[in-house]
């Protein structure tokens, strides 16, 4: 009879998880790392740095259409040319935390865009927010130096790949 009742106490307890309530959304925290030309060190971003997230419809694809629309914020649906101007998440900016970046992502999918007016590169991301995930902690590396690409699911554009830029480090420009 015990041997029944303790099958029977686990059954019952495995039965609990099932009931579990299921949390969308995640907490995304972006450590920012900058390089405004190529000889440059690596440095965390210390200049203040803009970010929002625009809740969109599962399978829709979005864009940032320029320098100017970036820091707005203004993006624009590449199918049907709509534009959403009104972020659903601002971001929160700390120079002295590990992590500069923290938006509150609540909506399955979010288009992010990051914008570096200092050294006037930005970065998008169409994002699936986890489910049951509180946190994500992730990178983000905003090369000045760099033409425009793609990298750990950001698309990096440099929207002034001629320009010359001058060295944080020495003064010098490159």
């Amino acid at each position: 009879m015990k041997f029944k009742l303790t099958i029977l106490t686990l059954a019952l307890l495995s039965l609990t998880s099932c009931f579990k309530d299921e949390v969308q959304g995640t907490l995304f925290k972006i450590e920012i790392f900058s390089q405004n030309v190529s000889d440059d060190p690596i440095t965390r971003t210390q200049t203040e740095i803009l970010s929002y997230a625009f809740n969109v419809p599962k399978g829709s694809k979005w864009e940032v259409s320029s320098w100017e629309d970036a820091q707005v914020p203004c993006i624009t649906n590449t199918d049907n040319g709509k534009r959403l101007t009104t972020p659903d998440v601002v971001g929160t900016w700390d120079a002295n935390a590990e992590y500069q970046i923290t938006l509150d992502l609540k909506a399955e999918t979010v288009f992010m865009v990051v914008v570096d007016p200092t050294n006037r590169v930005y970065a998008t991301r169409l994002y699936d927010t986890p489910i049951n995930w509180p946190v994500t902690n992730t990178q983000l590396h905003l090369y000045a130096w760099r033409k425009s690409g793609t990298a750990t699911g950001w698309t990096v554009t440099n929207p002034f790949p001629d320009e010359e830029r001058e060295s944080l480090v020495s003064g010098t420009e490159q």
